[in-house]
This record gives C-alpha cells, sequence and structure tokens, in this order.
C-alpha cells in the first residue's frame, strides 16, 4: 500500500510516517514507477506503526523504542528484559503518581484556603516531597491586614 493508504491504516500523519521512515523505525519497500521512487508499506508495516504508537503511549520514546526494536530482533528481548522495563516503567509512573498527589493536595489545600476568605496563612507548594507548607509569618499577617 502507499503512504496515503497508509496513513489511513494507521492514522498516522504522512509527515510522521516520513519522518518514522528516515529514523529508520518503519522499513517500506521502495520500488520505481518510471522516474518516480515511491514506498510501499505492507501489513508487517503497519503493525510495526501501531506497535510503535502504543510503546510512545506507554511513555517510551522513539530512541528507546528503536534500541528495543534493534533487541528484539536480534533475538535479545527476553521475558526477563522484558520485565526489567516494565518495573522501570512502573517506577517512574509511581513517581509521577506521587508528583501528581502533592499537586492535587496544593490545589484542594489553596481552593480550602480561597474559599475560606483567605484567612491566615496561605498553602504554598513544596516540590521538596511535602505536599504543601504554609507561607511565611510576614504573609499571612499581610494577606490578614488585607482582608
Amino acid at each position: 500500500m502507499l503512504i496515503a493508504e497508509f496513513a489511513r491504516a494507521t492514522g498516522l500523519s504522512r509527515d510522521t510516517i516520513r519522518f518514522y521512515v528516515r529514523k529508520g523505525l518503519l522499513l517500506p519497500a521502495v520500488g520505481r514507477s518510471g522516474t518516480n521512487r515511491y514506498q510501499d508499506f505492507d501489513d508487517e508495516q503497519v503493525e510495526r506503526a501501531l506497535l510503535i504508537r502504543e510503546a510512545q503511549a506507554l511513555g517510551f520514546t522513539l530512541r528507546e523504542i528503536s534500541a528495543l526494536s534493534d533487541e528484539y530482533a536480534r533475538g535479545d528481548l527476553t521475558m526477563a528484559r522484558q520485565a526489567e522495563l516494565m518495573r522501570e516503567r512502573l517506577a517512574a509512573v509511581d513517581e509521577q503518581a506521587a508528583r501528581l498527589a502533592r499537586l492535587r493536595r496544593y490545589f484542594a489545600d489553596k481552593l480550602a484556603w480561597l474559599d475560606a476568605g483567605a484567612i491566615g496563612a496561605a498553602p504554598a507548594f513544596s516540590t521538596g516531597g511535602g505536599a504543601c507548607r504554609p507561607a511565611s509569618r510576614r504573609r499571612a499577617r499581610s494577606n490578614r491586614d488585607a482582608a
């Protein structure tokens, strides 16, 4: 199938397909029609493109996908290696979930503070692992003075 049909089959734009081909992630057959070279994609390339999209959705970069593809082609992508990759991804997701939980606590605390009339120390976001910490006393006094 030519690039237009391949784009419809995969949901990828032509530019994305061309980029993946340049990076070696997709390997279409190259044919000739007169002086025009064309790329012919088969069902295997469709599956590969869908796998690339899925891997990206799971947080893998194109560089990582390319390296994993090479590992797979060499037969080095063992179940142990796959488990190692999943453990790494799970740890990254856990870290992201913790960051999002801190962010959510901050927004909830800040909203509660605002709904209560912004009296007292305003919650402040802490990037050091704690969710929120009170603002300085001087800021708390100035907030009360403004009310």
